[in-house]
């Protein structure tokens, strides 16, 4: 569990398009947002379309002496050696997650719950009848007689 903590920590939340107008429709500027709420804030988000995080086993976590923030560990980096680096980014690149059986997925999906790692697409009905085709039907072989 701790491996999601940790990817948590370093997700980019500036950067996702999604979370940023997020926070336009709150009508509230992050700066006037106390730190608490912006923690429940991105919290929820990245529960909601990331990956499944418990909130408080979270704070949790956050509160014991193993916990280094992610903004420390990108201190570390950047003291790093260009090749030292290099070789961090290659191996941060793959986040761990865990491969569930077809029984788990079977199980998430008869129960309602999100399927972990799977993109939800944004898919409406257009309520519009169907484009005719343009192609004239192929003709079956015996319909093509020669006679």
């Amino acid at each position: 569990m701790e491996s999601v903590f940790v990817r948590f920590e370093s997700y980019n939340f500036e950067a996702d398009q999604r979370f940023a107008a997020g926070l336009k429709t709150l009508e509230k500027s992050e700066k006037s947002r106390e730190e608490t709420e912006m923690l429940n804030l991105k919290l929820f988000y990245y529960n909601r379309f990331v990956e499944p995080i418990d909130q408080q086993s979270y704070r949790t976590w956050c509160s014991s002496s193993h916990h280094v923030k992610a903004s420390d560990l990108q201190q570390d980096q950047r003291n790093l050696s260009p090749s030292d680096s290099e070789n961090q980014t290659e191996t941060s690149a793959h986040p761990e997650t865990k491969q569930l059986s077809f029984a788990e997925v079977l199980q998430l999906v008869q129960e309602g719950k999100e399927v972990p790692g799977v993109t939800k697409l944004d898919i409406k009905p257009s309520n519009q009848s169907p484009t005719p085709s343009q192609m004239q039907q192929v003709r079956k072989p015996w319909e093509t007689s020669s006679s």
